[in-house]
C-alpha cells in the first residue's frame, strides 16, 4: 500500500459515513471499504462488484458528481463533511470541487496532502489551531466582502478579496489560532501542516 492509500484509508476509517463520487468509489472498494456511491456512474468501473453497497445514481450533467455527493450528505442529515482526494491533475475538477463546496449547505473541510482547508462564507467563520510560523492562506472562491483574518502576520480587516484581485497567500500564523470570516462570498482558508501528509 503506497502512502496515498495509507492516508486515504486513515481518513476513511474516521468517517461516520463514507461517501464516494463515481470513480472515487473504485479506489475505496479496492482498499476494502464499502462507501455509499454517488454520481452519474459514467466512470464507476466497479459497478459489477458493488452488490450490497448503497448506490445513488443521479444522471444529468447540470450538476457535478461532487454536487451530487454533497447534496446527498445534506439529505442524509449531515451538517458537515470532509472531502479528500480532490487534488488531482485536472484543474477543472479542482476548481469545480471548490465551487461545489462553496455553494452547498454543509460546513466543508478539505484534507489536502500538505494541510487542511475550510470553506469560509457568510455565517460560517473558521477558527483553526496553529503554531507560530505555520503557513496560512485565505483564497477567495468568489468575490468576497467583509473579510477578516486574525492571528496572522498580515491580518485582514473588513477586506475585499476576489479571484482576480486581492488574495492572502502564504501568510504566517503568529500565534496558536487563526480566525477567518467572510461577510459576503466564499473563500478557502488553508493551513499547511508541519509535514507532508494528512
Amino acid at each position: 500500500m503506497d502512502m496515498e492509500d495509507v492516508r486515504l484509508s486513515s481518513w476513511a476509517r474516521s468517517a461516520t459515513v463514507l461517501y464516494a463520487a463515481d470513480s472515487g468509489a473504485d479506489r475505496l472498494i479496492g482498499l476494502g471499504f464499502e462507501p455509499v456511491v454517488v454520481g452519474d456512474f459514467d466512470s464507476f468501473s466497479s459497478l459489477a462488484d458493488a452488490s450490497g453497497l448503497r448506490l445513488v445514481q443521479t444522471p444529468g450533467q447540470d450538476t457535478t458528481d461532487c454536487d451530487k455527493l454533497l447534496a446527498l450528505a445534506h439529505e442524509d442529515g449531515f451538517s458537515e463533511i470532509t472531502l479528500t482526494c480532490v487534488e488531482g491533475d485536472l484543474p477543472d475538477h479542482v476548481l469545480a470541487t471548490l465551487s461545489s463546496a462553496a455553494a452547498c449547505n454543509l460546513r466543508v473541510r478539505i484534507a489536502y496532502r500538505r494541510g487542511i482547508g475550510w470553506i469560509v462564507k457568510e455565517g460560517s467563520p473558521a477558527t483553526v489551531s496553529t503554531a507560530p510560523g505555520q503557513r496560512v492562506s485565505l483564497m477567495p472562491i468568489t468575490a468576497c466582502a467583509g473579510v477578516g483574518l486574525d492571528g496572522v502576520q498580515w491580518p485582514l480587516i473588513d477586506a475585499s478579496l476576489a479571484p482576480a484581485g486581492l488574495v492572502s497567500v502564504s501568510n504566517r500564523a503568529d500565534g496558536t489560532a487563526v480566525r477567518a470570516e467572510v461577510g459576503e462570498g466564499a473563500a478557502l482558508l488553508f493551513v499547511e501542516t508541519s509535514e507532508v501528509g494528512w
